[in-house]
């Protein structure tokens, strides 16, 4: 449990390994963004916008970033929005106002066609859908609380599934049950998927698993980046394949900056691609490669809130800040 001291001593870092829509510690009532993801082709944002009690999912180009809602839910909490791999279709959780267990939906970018699903009795979430379209891969725990009295509670004893996008031929994917997990992306062939996943007798690593043969993991990294927050305890997360099989994920920095980071699984190198991006969350990456999504928070007097959704051109690595109009 050292790890897990380690982490609640440098704040907001604990937070980032949980799947939870509460997992950035909100410390208001006040309406702000906490999960995105990017369209195949970098050309459309998918965000969830809320507080306490609702959220819910706009789409927004990025050519105007006026936002548009998704959906007509009147209450409960969408999160987790995933684009499919032919930018057709948006996957994400949706928690209902009575805060029954969350289920997958799947609805057309333009907001038809809505149909949910939950072949299970406990909680589905995180859906990422596969490149060839007809799977979606999710996660699910089976525990909710907190090892520790010093921890807030959190999700754990998580697994991944993968079924067809109707709910049926569910299979597990991986057989240990994690204390905390990021949420998974594919490999452009749809064989494999990478996670940064820790158990209570290991330490976080980004962990890559098969798809198509579920089994133990296939490959295992810890990455350590210049001045990391800690050797013996490194903080990394958020992992995105990019087309040439590399791996694009945020860590953290003796100053918390949680900035991007290339990693090439065949050597172990690593290349920073970002530069004080301060506390910064959500990093997810178009299915072309092109364009990459996070969100950077501000420190202010009620805790680290008020998130801004950034666009990161991942060849050039220009920054750009996308500020979103229609948010209500």
């Amino acid at each position: 449990m050292k790890a897990k001291k380690k982490h609640l001593v440098n704040g907001v870092t604990f937070l980032l390994f949980v799947l939870s829509p509460a997992s950035y510690g909100h410390v208001s009532a006040s309406s702000q963004i906490d999960s995105l993801a990017v369209s195949p082709d970098g050309k459309l944002i998918a965000l969830s916008y809320g507080n306490d009690k609702t959220s819910f999912i706009y789409v927004i180009p990025v050519d105007t970033a006026i936002a548009r809602r998704l959906t007509h839910a009147k209450d409960g909490e969408e999160t987790s929005p995933s684009f499919s791999p032919d930018g057709e279709r948006i996957a994400y959780c949706y928690e209902p106002g009575d805060h029954t267990r969350s289920r997958i939906a799947i609805v057309n970018v333009d907001g038809s066609d809505l149909h949910e699903w939950s072949p299970s009795g406990v909680a589905d979430l995180s859906p990422v859908l596969s490149p060839d379209n007809e799977t979606i891969v999710f996660s699910r725990a089976d525990f909710y609380g907190s090892y520790s009295p010093i921890a807030q509670p959190h999700p754990h004893g998580w697994s991944f599934f993968a079924s067809k996008l109707d709910g049926t031929n569910v299979r597990q994917l991986t057989s240990k049950g994690f204390y905390m997990v990021s949420r998974p992306t594919i490999s452009p062939d749809g064989k494999n998927m990478v996670v940064v996943a820790e158990s209570l007798e290991t330490d976080p690593q980004i962990a890559i698993y098969s798809i198509t043969s579920p089994g133990p993991r296939l490959r295992t990294f810890r990455p350590h980046v210049p001045n990391e927050i800690s050797r013996k305890h490194p903080i990394f997360t958020y992992p995105n394949y990019l087309p040439d099989g590399s791996i694009l994920f945020m860590a953290a920095d003796k100053r918390v900056s949680y900035d991007v980071y290339r990693l090439n699984p065949d050597t172990g190198a690593i290349k920073k691609v970002t530069n004080k991006n301060g506390y910064a969350t959500e990093l997810k990456v178009s299915a072309d490669g092109k364009t990459a999504a996070f969100l950077k928070w501000r420190y202010t007097w009620r805790g680290v809130t008020d998130p801004e959704p950034y666009l990161l051109d991942v060849q050039s690595q220009k920054l750009i800040p996308l500020t979103v109009i229609g948010l209500h």
